[in-house]
């Protein structure tokens, strides 16, 4: 009781000293909240990183899918060509081999 009368001598008042641990708390409770909000925007970033990345990386296989489809195409073409040549190739050359028979023969008679 001894402290209170002293208190109330220097006309301290309780209500205000609340009032200003009420001020500190929800100051403190700010700032959390603050540093929160920046390590969630920090993570944010972070991800819409790691989402361009992926998407940069999908690009790229996409790409490399369009290029493989495109070699693919042209080797089929060429292997095409390839065995159209080949054809021809023995067509001639059974034409040229029946010409020299034909010659030998003659030549032979």
């Amino acid at each position: 009781m001894k402290q209170r009368r002293n208190y109330a001598r220097e006309d301290v008042n309780f209500e205000n000293i609340k009032r200003e641990a009420d001020v500190e708390m929800l100051v403190k409770n700010m700032v959390q909240i603050n540093n929160m909000i920046a390590h969630l925007k920090d993570e944010q970033f972070e991800m819409r990183n790691e989402i361009k990345m992926r998407d940069e990386t999908i690009s790229k296989l996409e790409d490399d899918i369009r290029l493989l489809k495109t070699e693919k195409r042209w080797n089929m073409l060429w292997q095409n060509n390839l065995e159209e040549d080949i054809s021809k190739t023995q067509v001639f050359l059974a034409i040229a081999f029946s010409i020299n028979i034909i010659f030998a023969y003659l030549i032979g008679h």
